[in-house]
């Protein structure tokens, strides 16, 4: 019961979170693009950090692991199970999705430095250099500096 009751709250807390910030997206003209890759993106990523890092500590290759489990789990999850409650509250009609020139941008960035990592980090001998963190970093305010510039754009 207690478990229920946990999910309950977290559901009606979510539901609020979203709300408040596509307020705050419609009083800044953002949209909901901008919103999930900044604001929910960066919220939903520190907690797998804080737990990240407290793994790593103690197993390095568990940490290691973790950070792409915990998102691959969310991707497959999250789509899989909402994607099949949205497509059976429709009648069992497929989704048709809009992608926005923001999440295509997202979209292509991403796959550009997921494929730069997997010809860069075997190269290093599999060694995850402090450069290639700070080239990450910065590719990531690059990507969001584009974003926001395609948004504005459009």
């Amino acid at each position: 019961m207690g478990f229920l009751v946990a999910i309950v709250w977290i559901i009606a807390i979510a539901d609020e979170v979203v709300n408040v910030l596509q307020a705050f997206g419609f009083i800044f003209g953002l949209s909901d693009a901008i919103i999930g890759l900044t604001i929910f993106a960066v919220g939903n990523s520190l907690a797998d950090l804080v737990a990240n890092m407290s793994v790593a500590v103690f197993a390095p290759i568990m940490g290691f692991s973790a950070c792409f489990g915990g998102p691959m789990v969310n991707i497959l999850l999250g789509v899989g199970i909402s994607g099949s409650y949205i497509i059976s509250k429709k009648g069992g009609e497929p989704y048709s999705l809009y992608f926005t020139p923001t999440l295509v941008s997202s979209s292509l960035g991403l796959l550009a430095l997921l494929l730069v990592t997997l010809v860069v980090v075997p190269m290093n001998g599999y060694m995850l250099t402090r450069q290639w963190g700070v080239f990450l970093l910065f590719a990531y305010v690059m990507l969001m500096t584009l974003h926001l510039a395609v948004e504005v754009r459009y």
